[in-house]
């Protein structure tokens, strides 16, 4: 019985010892997803910027209405959102998307442009920020794919463990919560580009996690039906 606790005990330190390490590569906010082509619409996009040689601006809520500012253009596709337009009823479900839209210089290949900023807002009814999460690992140079510009994001972003244990905290206590988000971003051409909302399917556990934890419990089993039948014989 002593060795059976035992072999638990150091299949648990090992299974939180990964869990550690795994999570100290995040700082709680905002992560680069990679590629992604979701369609833009509906609705088309929660943001868009354009400018030259930068652009940078977002979306904000004052109580009353959505407040745009900085480079946004395209004025009835920037807005606050929230989450149940989406179907989102988990914040690891959600996943912002980036549309690149710059031009593409002579028919060659396109310049990267650099994210410098993305932050996600959370305001409750009378506009007061009640959550916010930032780009972390930033900023990132990211270059469009050759797609049907203005209709099909480019890439991904999601919020990590940190971040997305925090927003559903906020959300249980505040289902209601209006979202915008704001950017920055060095060396564009004139743009535009646009972030949209997409939901994302919520992470499963790890696969190192799963086969350590395999391991160990048959790893448990096999002791137990050895003991079993020593004892028997």
């Amino acid at each position: 019985m002593k060795n059976r606790f035992t072999n638990i005990a150091l299949c648990l330190s090992a299974l939180i010892f990964l869990g550690l390490t795994a999570s100290s590569a995040y700082a709680d906010g905002i992560t680069f997803a990679g590629d992604n082509h979701d369609k833009l619409v509906p609705p088309l996009s929660v943001l868009n910027l354009q400018g030259h040689p930068s652009e940078s601006g977002g979306v904000s809520f004052n109580g009353t209405k959505d407040v745009q500012f900085g480079d946004t253009i395209r004025g009835p596709h920037n807005s606050t959102f929230t989450l149940s337009q989406f179907g989102i009823t988990n914040a690891n479900q959600l996943v912002i998307t980036l549309n690149i839209n710059e031009p593409q210089p002579n028919g060659g290949t396109f310049d990267p442009l650099t994210l410098k900023s993305l932050v996600l807002t959370g305001y409750d009814s009378n506009g007061a920020v009640s959550y916010t999460a930032s780009l972390i690992g930033g900023p990132l140079d990211l270059t469009q794919f050759q797609h049907a510009k203005g209709s099909t994001a480019d890439f991904a972003f999601m919020l990590d463990a940190e971040a997305a244990a925090r927003l559903n905290a906020a959300l249980a206590a505040n289902p209601n919560l209006r979202f915008g988000l704001s950017a920055a971003f060095l060396n564009t051409q004139g743009g535009p580009e646009a972030f949209g909302i997409a939901k994302g399917s919520a992470p499963v556990p790890e696969p190192a996690t799963m086969i350590l934890l395999g391991t160990c419990l048959a790893g448990i089993a096999a002791k137990m039906r050895k003991r079993r039948k020593t004892a028997s014989e």
